[in-house]
């Protein structure tokens, strides 16, 4: 069964700027709409009445019921209470766009049944609003605005609870026309009030809250035409076992069309004021900061990740007091995996797959996928920055490592680790090396460490460290003797 949802529904419409929204709501223009927005729909949904419209005073009155894609469900295996019909406003505007508005509260709940556990679950929505223009040529947003508020989650069986909650959420959507056929788009998310509690299988219950969470992404580039082709066809195919020879072709063909799909994309995700409460006490940090950003399908992807904590927190006398200063203000890691020939490695995938078999891709022609992803049989690993700051030292690295698949003992590594301050470190683990022993021990090392140093012109101690194939260890050029 295919399941839409309204947005999917609005996502495969054709365009309608001309004969199916006409500047006059009537009721010839209200079924063209509803024509349009069930043609990639089985006709049990279509008759059922899944997605309905009707003529307003000034807009149509388009009707999403998901109660109807439940008829066919086993009621011991899934019910649910508290369904009830979406109703968007759909306002024709100039240049074929559409206005779309729509306010709604949700509060479902239900019960499903999987591995003989039954499992109980709920959402709810204060109220939800959209505020919208979409442009049926990309079938998507040209911009958009949305917000909901006292959104709760909850879901629980015998061994595993998990409660979640959001005071309230906004959100921005844009999409732009480039020249050359392709649309940037952007969103940006904030969700304020964050609180989830989780209770595992051995009844361990964690606690995590964030006074917000924000999640900005960014796709330039994007590829539509081909993107909505290969909807389509899936969308049409759908309740199909198996693809014909000609459907198969089909399917190969739409997707390699995809190929690049989008020139950059770049994700980030921060929550602030984070804790996390355990049973051994409260961790936390002022802020949590992820991101991703890649470049798209090519010859030459680039992926890359990082993640930022700024004044991460323990619990209370979890370390003894001569350790807290050593506790970082500040964690960056910058990381990435250039050079991979996603272009040619998936376009390998795609035509020599057979999708009616499991696995599509037979592990011979599998191998060499994996040798046209990595040519020379590695896969580079680049360290952007790497750092960690507190009152007491400064240390960054960058470089690189190069690994072998299925050869773990072997790798290549060069990078050049800073250390600012070096001296006040040193120091530091001297002055409690009473307390603690291990820091005199340290300390011991770290002034061996220094004998190896370049000193930079802004004053911070520099190594380079590299470790070929054959173990071989060299700090600033001097091999290195270890005992192996």
């Amino acid at each position: 069964m295919r399941a839409p949802c309204l947005a999917t529904l609005f996502a495969t419409t054709t365009l309608l700027a001309q004969s199916a929204m006409a500047a006059d709501i009537d009721f010839k223009g209200a079924e063209a709409l509803q024509k349009s927005l069930t043609a990639y729909l089985p006709e049990d949904l279509v008759k059922n009445g899944l997605v309905t419209v009707r003529p307003g005073t000034t807009s149509y009155e388009v009707r999403f019921d998901p109660a109807v894609l439940l008829r066919s469900v086993d009621p011991k295996e899934l019910t649910i209470s508290g369904l009830k019909p979406f109703l968007s406003l759909v306002t024709p505007l100039e240049q074929g766009l559409w206005k779309v508005t729509q306010s709604e509260k949700l509060d479902i709940n239900g019960t499903f049944t999987a591995q003989n556990q039954t499992n109980t679950f709920s959402y709810r929505i204060g109220d939800m609003r959209l505020d919208g223009v979409f442009d049926p040529d990309i079938r998507y947003f040209q911009s958009a605005d949305m917000s909901a508020r006292d959104i709760t989650i909850s879901s629980k069986s015998e061994q595993s609870m998990l409660d979640a909650r959001f005071k309230d959420m906004t959100s921005t959507i844009s999409s732009t026309k480039t020249a050359d056929g392709t649309i940037d788009v952007r969103s940006d998310a904030s969700m304020n009030g964050y609180f989830q509690s989780m209770t595992d299988p051995n009844k361990v219950r964690v606690d995590i809250s964030a006074d917000d969470l924000d999640v900005n992404v960014a796709m330039n580039g994007l590829a539509f035409r081909p993107l909505i082709d290969l909807v389509f066809f899936v969308l049409d195919n759908m309740d199909k076992d198996k693809l014909d020879a000609s459907g198969t072709q089909r399917l190969k063909t739409l997707a390699l069309a995809n190929i690049p799909l989008f020139d950059t994309l770049l994700e980030s995700i921060t929550l602030n004021n984070l804790n996390v409460i355990t049973a051994q006490g409260t961790f936390g940090a002022k802020a949590v900061n992820y991101t991703i950003d890649m470049n798209g399908i090519s010859k030459a992807t680039r992926i890359g990740f990082g993640i930022d904590v700024t004044e991460p927190r323990l619990p209370m006398g979890l370390l003894p007091a001569e350790f807290m200063p050593a506790i970082p203000d500040f964690v960056e890691m910058r990381m990435s995996v250039p050079d991979i020939n996603l272009a040619e490695g998936i376009t390998y995938v795609i035509e020599n797959s057979d999708f009616n078999k499991e696995p599509p891709l037979d592990p011979a022609k599998g191998e060499i996928a994996s040798k046209i992803f990595f040519p020379d049989g590695t896969f580079t690993v680049t360290y952007d920055n790497v750092a960690v700051k507190s009152e007491i030292y400064d240390i960054s690295m960058t470089g690189t490592m190069k690994i072998f698949p299925g050869e773990p003992q072997r790798q290549n590594t060069d990078v050049t680790l800073y250390a600012r301050d070096f001296d006040k470190t040193v120091a530091y683990l001297q002055e409690n090396a009473k307390t603690v022993p291990q820091f005199g021990q340290a300390a011991f090392g770290l002034l061996m460490l220094k004998g190896f140093a370049k000193a930079t012109p802004d004053g911070r101690q520099m190594w380079n460290v590299a470790v070929d194939e054959a173990g071989k260890v060299k700090i600033n050029g001097q091999e290195m003797n270890f005992p192996r």
